[in-house]
C-alpha cells in the first residue's frame, strides 16, 4: 500500500512486529529501545478506551524488532517523539487498582483528522486500515491480518514456533501450532526441498 508519513510508519511497524492493535494504540516511546532494537510490550488499550495490561500474562514481553519495523519507528520518532507527555490511568488486573502514567505515545491521531485524544483508539486503527486497503484498490482484508501476516512470514522464513510465540505474546509454541496449523501443514510439503537446499544435498 502506497501510504505516507505516519500511516506508512504505522502499517510497516504493525505488519513487521505482529503487535495486537490495542498494543499498537498503547505503545509509547518509553517502551522502545531503538539502539537495542527492542520493544517492551506492557500496555493495551481496550475497545472501550481504557488502558490496562496486555491481553494475557504472556502478552507482557520484550520483542526483537525486524529491520523494517525498526526503520518505521525511527521514521515515526521524527513525528511524535518530542510531543508533550500524556497523562493516562492504567487499570491493573486487580480490581480497583490503578496507576497514573505519563507517556509519549508513538502513534498520535493529531497527525490525522477526526480525533481529539492524543492517542489512537483501536477503532480508529481499524478504520485507518480499511481506508488504506480501499485506497490501494485491493480486496478487503481484516485489520487483524497485519498480525497473521507477520506470523506467516516468520513461519515461511523458518523461525521456530517458540520464537514466534514469544514475539506475538502467545502462551506457548503449541498455540502457534493450533492457530496456524493449516499454514504449517502447507509449509511441511516443502521441508525436504528446503533441507536439501540448505544442506547442499
Amino acid at each position: 500500500m502506497a501510504e505516507k508519513g505516519q500511516s506508512q510508519n504505522l502499517w510497516r511497524f504493525a505488519i513487521y512486529s505482529g503487535l495486537r492493535h490495542g498494543e499498537l494504540a498503547a505503545l509509547a516511546w518509553e517502551d522502545i529501545d531503538l539502539e537495542a532494537g527492542t520493544v517492551t510490550v506492557c500496555r493495551n488499550l481496550t475497545m472501550i478506551g481504557t488502558f490496562g495490561p496486555p491481553k494475557t500474562d504472556a502478552g507482557y514481553r520484550k520483542i526483537k524488532l525486524l529491520g523494517v519495523a525498526l526503520e518505521a519507528l525511527k521514521a515515526q520518532r521524527e513525528l511524535t517523539a518530542l510531543h508533550p507527555k500524556t497523562k493516562i490511568i492504567f487499570h491493573h488486573r486487580e480490581y480497583g487498582r490503578t496507576e497514573t502514567q505519563f507517556l509519549h505515545f508513538v502513534f498520535m491521531p493529531r497527525m490525522c483528522k477526526g480525533e481529539q485524544k492524543p492517542y489512537c483508539s483501536v477503532t480508529s486503527i481499524s478504520a485507518r486500515w480499511n481506508a488504506a486497503v480501499k485506497r490501494a484498490g485491493i480486496r478487503r482484508r481484516n485489520p487483524y491480518h497485519t498480525r497473521h501476516t507477520y506470523a506467516c512470514w516468520l513461519l515461511s522464513a523458518g523461525a521456530t514456533p517458540s520464537f514466534i510465540a514469544n514475539q506475538m505474546g502467545h502462551e506457548n509454541a503449541q498455540m502457534v501450532y493450533e492457530v496456524y496449523a493449516t499454514w504449517i501443514e502447507e509449509l511441511s510439503g516443502d521441508q525436504v526441498n528446503m533441507l536439501n537446499g540448505r544442506l547442499a544435498l
